[in-house]
C-alpha cells in the first residue's frame, strides 16, 4: 500500500530532535514532544491513507508526548485517536485516568482533551485517526482501553487488538485498492466492540452510527455472495429495510450502489494482480458476486473508464515492462 516515509536518519544527529518535532507537527499539530533517551534520536514514521482512516506506523526511542491547554486548536481535533502498542510499553494519562499499555493492547481517546503519553523504552505504535463523523454520537468520558479477560467484551477487545496488530505488519505489502475495505473492516470491528462495551455498563451508543458500521462490516464479509441484498442485510442486523436506508441516506450514493462499488474495487484489484493472470474477467466477476458478465463490464467501465479486459492487459504490460527494465 502506498505510503509516505519519514525518518530522522536523513539528517545530522544534532538536528534529529528538531526534525522529529517537525514531522510530528505536520500530522499531529504542535504537541509537546520530548525524547527520554540520551542517544541521537533515531525515529521513523510511515503514513497510510486507508479509506476514510489515516494510519501511522511509528518507531521511536523512549519519549513523552503531551497536549495541554497551551497547544490551542490542532489538526487532529476532527478525529478520535486509536493507538495500538505494537512493541514496548506505554502509559496514557487523561481525565484523571492512567492506562498502561503492553504489546498488543490498544486505546481509544479524544485528543481534544489534555493528555500525556509516555513510552520509557523504544516502541512501535500503530496510530489511527478516526473521523468523528464515523463515530457520531460517541461520548468518551476518558480513554477507553482494550480489556483482558474471558467474557464477551474482553473477547471482542482481544479480537480487535489482534486484527490491528496483523494489520500493522501487513500494511506495507497490501495493494492500494483495498483501503476502503480495510477501513470498513476496522470500523465494523470497532463499532461492534464499542456497542458491546457500552451496553454492558448501561450507556447506550448512538444506534445509527453503530448500525452503519455493522452493516458495512456485513457487506464486506458477504461481497462474494451473489444473493447479498439490502433485505438480507436488514434481516441479519434485525432492523427494517426502510430504517437501513435511512441510516445511509446522508451518503453521496445509496447503499445498493455502495455494494456494487465495493465489488468493483475487489474485481479491479484482482484483475491487476499477477496471480490472476490466467483467470478471465468473467471468472473474477462471478467470484465477487456478479451474476451477469455484461452487467459487470458496464459498471466496471463506468467506474474505471476502461473494460475489464483492457485493465487486465494494462496490468500485464506494466509487469512485463518492469521485468525488461
Amino acid at each position: 500500500m502506498h505510503n509516505t516515509h519519514w525518518s530522522t536518519n536523513r539528517v545530522f544527529a544534532c538536528e534529529r530532535a528538531a526534525a522529529w518535532s517537525s514531522i510530528n507537527t505536520r500530522y499531529f499539530g504542535r504537541l509537546r514532544v520530548s525524547s527520554l533517551d540520551d542517544e541521537p534520536l533515531d525515529a521513523s514514521l510511515d503514513t497510510y491513507d486507508v479509506g476514510a482512516l489515516r494510519m501511522f506506523s511509528i518507531n521511536a526511542p523512549a519519549h513523552h508526548v503531551a497536549r495541554d491547554n497551551t497547544c490551542g486548536e490542532l489538526p487532529t481535533d476532527e478525529f478520535y485517536k486509536l493507538v495500538l502498542q505494537v512493541s514496548g510499553r506505554g502509559v496514557v494519562e487523561q481525565e484523571h485516568r492512567r492506562v498502561e499499555l503492553q504489546p498488543g493492547q490498544w486505546i481509544l481517546y479524544d485528543p481534544r482533551a489534555p493528555y500525556a503519553i509516555t513510552n520509557r523504552e523504544r516502541c512501535t505504535l500503530l496510530v489511527t485517526q478516526v473521523p468523528r463523523a464515523l463515530l457520531s454520537g460517541l461520548k468518551l468520558s476518558g480513554p477507553l482501553a482494550g480489556q483482558a479477560g474471558h467474557d464477551n467484551v474482553a473477547g471482542l477487545h482481544g479480537v480487535f487488538g489482534t486484527y490491528l496488530r496483523a494489520l500493522s505488519e501487513q500494511l506495507p505489502s497490501l495493494p492500494d485498492g483495498v483501503g476502503q475495505a480495510i477501513s470498513e473492516s476496522v470500523m465494523g470491528l470497532l463499532g461492534s466492540t464499542l456497542a458491546e462495551t457500552f451496553r454492558r455498563v448501561g450507556e447506550p451508543v448512538s444506534l445509527p452510527s453503530v448500525l452503519k458500521l455493522r452493516a458495512q462490516q456485513y457487506i464486506q464479509a458477504h461481497l462474494c455472495d451473489p444473493d447479498l441484498s439490502i433485505q438480507g442485510i436488514a434481516d441479519a442486523l434485525r432492523c427494517s429495510k426502510r430504517y437501513l436506508h435511512k441510516v445511509f441516506e446522508a451518503d453521496p450514493v445509496g447503499l445498493e450502489r455502495q455494494i456494487w462499488s465495493a465489488r468493483l474495487e475487489r474485481c479491479h484489484a484482482a484483475l491487476m494482480h499477477e496471480a490472476n493472470g490466467g483467470r478471465s474477467a468473467g471468472q473474477i466477476a462471478y467470484a465477487w458476486g456478479f451474476k451477469s458478465s455484461a452487467h459487470f463490464c458496464r459498471l466496471f467501465k463506468q467506474q474505471y473508464g476502461m473494460t475489464p479486459g483492457e485493465c487486465q492487459r494494462l496490468a500485464f504490460d506494466s509487469r512485463r515492462t518492469a521485468v525488461l527494465q
